[in-house]
């Protein structure tokens, strides 16, 4: 291949931007203060009409705590759908395949499975105990989502996207969503509700 070594300074600059961009949105999830809800503004809403219900003034503080709640909300969830965005893109991407060489017999070569005792698929594997827990354990040792998701993809021998979808899919969450809750330590709450049959299990491993 032509021009080979520029080449690879185009692939150092497009690694190390995707790097940048990732740890912009990790600083934004990690960050306290953007993780509002839409409940969260809807109490404030609650709150300053039963005082107008009650006759009595609205604190200019408490409008702005609304106003300033709901941008702050309004910004989190298109910095969700950036990031969502973002990581789709390069999901998508795919190289081209290594040619495989034929052997001399001329015979077609059999590509064998990356594990042929056990071939990549998620039967078998428990979302909670399985995908859930191990992913959350690893990312409140201080392991972003990506490399959490690579472990477990590692371990349990499935692909990278099969243990996205079983931790935000499989709770009705998009990417940034599952990072805040696990962040934030809500997604207990969250994953108690949806397994209240294995609430000693998430108990012994995850509440402490």
């Amino acid at each position: 291949m032509d021009n080979l070594d520029d080449l690879k300074l185009r692939i150092e600059r497009v690694i190390s931007e995707i790097k940048d961009i990732k740890q912009v949105f990790e600083t934004d999830f990690a960050d306290p203060r953007n993780n509002v809800s839409f409940s969260h503004v809807k109490e404030i809403e609650s709150s300053i009409e039963r005082l107008k219900k009650q006759g009595l003034p609205v604190p200019e503080e408490l409008k702005q705590l609304k106003l300033k709640l709901f941008a702050t909300y309004e910004n989190y969830k298109e910095v969700v759908s950036l990031c969502d965005k973002f990581l789709d893109s390069i999901h998508s991407l795919t190289l081209p395949k290594t040619p495989v060489r034929k052997p001399k017999t001329g015979k077609t070569p059999i590509r064998k499975p990356l594990n042929p005792i056990k071939p990549l698929g998620s039967k078998g594997y428990s979302n909670l105990e399985d995908y859930l827990i191990p992913v959350i354990q690893l990312m409140w040792q201080g392991y972003d989502h990506q490399e959490a998701f690579h472990q477990i993809a590692e371990r349990l021998d499935v692909r990278y996207n099969t243990v996205n979808a079983q931790c935000t899919k499989a709770l009705g969450l998009n990417t940034g969503e599952f990072i805040s809750k696990v962040n934030s330590k809500t997604i207990v709450d969250l994953i108690k509700s949806k397994y209240p049959a294995q609430y000693q299990i998430i108990k012994a491993q995850l509440i402490k």
